[in-house]
């Protein structure tokens, strides 16, 4: 049988540093002589990334207006041009791509034809600032965040009007409901949900901290918001939470990790990992859903878990 062919551009010692006290446990978490992978370059600012199959990454160069598909087999290329500054992807549970579009200042979906469109883009009759991140739930619905990173930053949009008075995290239901279920923040980003869903996590871009809030009612609501890490160096932008509820975040350097504790407690620092650039996003995936891919301004980047 052949060797499947898996284009990497470069690869490198993973540089795995542990917090204080946490060498073992950081260290178990990803294979021995695990590598930092170069799987693509060239981008102006990757984002988004995300698995929509067992070894294919798609993300997006905001600047670029590009969407981005790669898989071992014929490495790097075009998904989409224009992509209207996509920032956000996740795959629901039904295998459709859905993004945050800062360009349309709308969720948008790709249906399993390969058609795209606007799921939502108007909350009480006004538009959206501009959506950045996105999580899908057990019950299909969307939760996204609505910064202003596509009207303030003229090469991530088009610009506009802003027409909300603030950045929210709302909730898309399937019978196309949106209710926004935080008041306003500073810069509200990456979302992920605790494995058992009962704690949503929000990273704030601007503030430079992740919040975790404690989801009641069926996720009609949630409770009041509890620091769960404060991050340095910063920002926190894209995060991730592992089947034991790690979560981990990309920063300036790279990836930070901490393990929760109670819903209210702030998590605990267990180690970062090295990236040669700022990173903004990532996203776990592969063929046993252990491996991460990792967008750091102009390179897609992918690594190794247990």
């Amino acid at each position: 049988m052949e060797p499947t062919p898996t284009p990497v551009l470069s690869s490198t010692p993973a540089e795995l540093v542990p917090a204080p006290g946490h060498d073992d446990e950081f260290a178990s978490l990803f294979p021995e002589g695990a590598t930092l992978d170069l799987l693509a370059e060239g981008g102006t600012w990757f984002e988004g990334p995300t698995w929509t199959g067992e070894d294919e990454i798609v993300w997006s160069d905001v600047v670029g207006n590009r969407l981005l598909v790669w898989t071992p087999q014929q490495g790097a290329g075009i998904l989409l041009e224009p992509s209207h500054h996509q920032n956000g992807h996740t795959v629901d549970n039904h295998g459709r791509l859905v993004a945050a579009s800062h360009g349309e200042r709308a969720v948008v979906r790709r249906e399993l034809d390969g058609s795209w469109h606007v799921l939502v883009d108007r909350h009480e009759g006004r538009r959206f600032n501009s959506p950045n991140d996105l999580v899908v739930d057990s019950h299909d619905a969307i939760w996204f965040t609505d910064p202003r990173y596509g009207i303030d930053k003229p090469e991530e949009g088009y610009g506009g009007t802003v027409e909300m008075d603030g950045c929210r995290v709302y909730r898309l239901t399937p019978d196309g409901n949106a209710t926004a279920v935080t008041p306003p923040h500073p810069g509200p980003n990456g979302l992920a949900f605790s494995p058992d869903e009962s704690v949503l996590y929000l990273a704030d871009s601007e503030v430079g901290h992740i919040l975790a809030f404690e989801v009641l009612d069926g996720g009609a609501r949630l409770g009041e918001p509890v620091t769960f890490a404060r991050l340095d160096p910063g920002p926190p932008d894209g995060i991730r939470v592992d089947p034991q509820g790690r979560v981990w975040t990309s920063c300036a350097s790279g990836i930070q990790v901490f393990a929760a504790r109670g819903p209210s407690e702030p998590g605990e620092r267990l180690g970062s990992v090295a990236v040669p650039q700022r990173t903004a996003n990532l996203a776990f995936g592969g063929p046993e859903g252990k491996t991460l891919a990792i967008t750091a301004t102009s390179g897609l980047y992918r690594l190794q878990t247990r």
